[in-house]
């Protein structure tokens, strides 16, 4: 009997974990993206905040799901993992990535998976990190 129980929960617990799937997943994100907005409180309400032109920062994806900043260096302290969709998606960068020499100064309460929703036929998507109080943040497609 205790042999059957820790087989349910093997199988239990297989069936809970992340299944990866194909790297077509993340071609909707393969780009440049801009920040648009971001989700705050204001008086008790959530409000969006639209950003200026010229304001907010610049986002690359590859389609190894690597995450580039506006001068192509991997971001500090990003996910290792995406759920685009619903859809887990696990970052595997292709090859070596450079250094980032920023990082060395970030101190990281990292998101390891981001939580995106690709909208408006792929031209902008919405960011949430559900570990974090941070709301959610607009990009759109550059």
């Amino acid at each position: 009997m205790k042999y059957l129980n820790y087989c349910l929960l093997l199988l239990f617990l297989w069936g809970c974990r992340d299944r990866e799937v194909s790297p077509e997943v993340v071609k909707p994100l393969v780009g440049t993206w801009h920040l648009a907005a971001y989700e705050e409180t204001q008086n008790g309400k959530t409000v969006w905040v639209e950003l200026p032109a010229g304001q907010g920062y610049t986002l690359q994806i590859r389609e190894d799901g690597v995450l580039l900043n506006e001068a192509g260096l991997p971001i500090c302290c990003g996910p290792s993992a995406l759920r685009i969709n619903g859809n887990f998606f696990r970052i595997q960068p292709k090859g070596t990535l450079p250094e980032n020499p920023a990082c060395a100064l970030a101190l990281c309460a990292t998101c390891e998976v981001w939580h995106i929703d690709v909208r408006n036929e792929g031209q902008e998507f919405f960011f949430t990190c559900p570990n974090s109080n941070s709301g959610k943040s607009r990009f759109v497609r550059l």
